[in-house]
């Protein structure tokens, strides 16, 4: 690329943010959907208070899905798809690969705690997100949800830890796909 051997670097920002909303879609309504179905497959989602306090611990075959239907089902397609767009979007050069990523990680963890936390649990239809057994239990609440899980894992976790794991991923995915591809 003539571009990045001169030493420039570009990004396509609009893509970036679109792709962005894209995967928080993708990521959150498929969340959304599995918790729905069955809501133990979702236990390691849920507050601490509650994992401890449900009758039944996940069982094993449980605990596989969620690992799986994670790596495989949520994290690798939308690394892979966001590696790919931002390639086909232009953006070049690994910091501003990085960046993308990040800020698309950043989208997606946002519109977790917006969407699947306050809007659709709380809000819409907490009664479809209870683990059978803890019916009642004070850790549904708005406040004790938000301070024991929601705000401590998306303004923390995802963007001190999950965002850039996920941003690095993606952008040497980029790397590599811009180098086969040269």
């Amino acid at each position: 690329d003539k571009e990045i051997a001169e030493g420039g670097v570009t990004v396509n920002w609009i893509r970036m943010v679109l792709d962005g909303f894209m995967m928080a879609a993708y990521f959150n309504l498929f969340a959304a959907a599995v918790a729905i179905f069955k809501p133990r497959l979702m236990f390691p989602c849920y507050p601490p208070s509650i994992i401890k306090d449900a009758p039944e611990p996940p069982t094993k075959a449980e605990n596989r899905f969620y690992m799986l239907w994670i790596c495989f089902g949520e994290i690798l397609p939308l690394i892979i798809y966001g590696s790919v767009s931002m390639i086909e979007g232009g953006t070049r050069g690994f910091g501003w690969m990085v960046l993308h990523g990040y800020i698309q990680w950043l989208m997606i963890g946002f519109a977790d705690l917006f969407f699947l936390d306050v809007w659709l649990i709380q809000k819409k239809c907490r009664k479809r997100f209870i683990i059978p057994g803890t019916e009642g239990h004070p850790g549904y609440e708005f406040k004790a949800w938000m301070k024991s899980y929601a705000l401590p894992e998306h303004l923390l976790q995802w963007p001190l830890l999950l965002c850039p794991v996920m941003a690095l991923l993606q952008a040497g995915l980029g790397v590599l796909l811009v180098r086969l591809s040269s």
